[in-house]
């Protein structure tokens, strides 16, 4: 399935790197990315659908979220929504990041 990435997710890869500069850790944006990307390029979404429904104030959304590890660290969040043709990414999170509400 293609996998296309909205302008929010890629917003919200740059911003990741803008903090990590802040604490004098390597950009991460580009690899991360290209780990989302594999991630889900792997999955056999006509048998499973990874993740859990998003619900923003309990009331649920066309919105997916899958938590993807990238070596160490806690899991990133990815929220996503899947339509016929692709799989679209709406935004990356930082695993501190506080939740949407």
């Amino acid at each position: 399935m293609k996998v296309l990435w909205r302008k929010s997710a890629i917003e919200s890869l740059l911003e990741l790197d803008r903090w990590r500069s802040t604490v004098e850790l390597p950009p991460i944006a580009i690899y991360l990315k290209d780990t989302i990307h594999t991630y889900f390029e792997q999955q056999e979404l006509m048998l499973y659908i990874p993740g859990r429904l998003v619900f923003i104030q309990k009331m649920p959304v066309d919105l997916r979220l899958v938590l993807v590890s990238v070596g160490k660290s806690d899991p990133y969040k990815v929220f996503y929504r899947i339509n016929r043709e692709y799989l679209e990414i709406f935004l990356v999170r930082h695993p501190h990041q506080k939740s949407m509400e």
